[in-house]
């Protein structure tokens, strides 16, 4: 999840074909909710975003790689529990978190079942696929239920959007702790171009550049070896020598 602060802005890149779809579907459930709160303005993003991540689910089966995942993370929780300083509520109910995620990720399939079941999303869900703009013309059944009350819509929205709450929480509980094993190492940037191997497998890169550079990271590479240059916005020159360069960067190991 690229994001910003004051001085930086956070770019993020997966070095694995999971870690690529837990991202996307991070950031789909994240335009769910986004576009939940606009919804009486404009309600067609709340349908893309959740027809979105149904098809990413579909397509890919994560249930076997993300189980695996979070009982790694289990087990190296519970190794925590010893250590005196530990904040050991917060730890049990992450621990707790992770077992109730565990106990629902293998019925993934059935959820998606009771949204592909729906009367009214399979109804407009095709033409929600096709490319280019659509009209509530093109959907009258969609304009009908767009006109019941602001509350109704809400509740049902929120229905759908629960469904798969749990797959949600599964993928932020791995997400976070992918991130918060990792460390910020300063670096300065070598002939325009930094290129790595490791040793140790890597899941992901998070990289930090100062918002005053004006450039953006271009990543390339898989979980032992990996490529960064920067590069200024298309169609714009960057006067700042690429050589001198500051970042930083965390290398996230599953």
């Amino acid at each position: 999840m690229a994001s910003t602060d004051n001085d930086n802005i956070l770019y993020e890149y997966p070095l694995q074909e999971r870690m690529r779809t837990y991202l996307r579907l991070e950031h789909g459930f994240e335009q769910l909710k986004a576009s939940q709160l606009c919804f009486e303005e404009q309600a067609e993003p709340f349908f893309n975003a959740l027809f979105a991540v149904t098809e990413l689910l579909e397509r890919f089966d994560i249930r076997t790689e993300l189980s695996k995942d979070l009982d790694l993370d289990k087990q190296r929780l519970q190794k925590w529990e010893a250590h005196p300083d530990v904040d050991r509520e917060a730890l049990r109910n992450t621990i707790q978190e992770i077992e109730q995620c565990l106990n629902q990720l293998q019925d993934i399939p059935k959820y998606l079942r009771q949204l592909k079941d729906d009367a009214l999303l399979a109804s407009i869900r095709q033409r929600f696929s096709q490319p280019g703009m659509s009209g509530l013309f093109e959907l009258p059944q969609l304009q009908l239920w767009l006109s019941q009350s602001a509350e109704d819509k809400a509740k049902q929205c929120e229905e759908w959007r629960k469904t798969l709450a749990f797959v949600e929480l599964a993928i932020t509980l791995k997400l976070t702790l992918l991130r918060e094993q990792s460390v910020f190492v300063p670096m300065q940037l070598q002939n325009g171009f930094l290129q790595e191997s490791s040793d140790q497998l890597l899941a992901m890169l998070r990289i930090k550049v100062p918002r005053s550079a004006n450039i953006y990271p271009v990543i390339s590479g898989h979980r032992q070896r990996f490529t960064v240059r920067f590069m200024p916005l298309p169609g714009e020159s960057n006067e700042t020598s690429l050589q001198d360069i500051e970042f930083e960067i965390a290398r996230c190991s599953p």
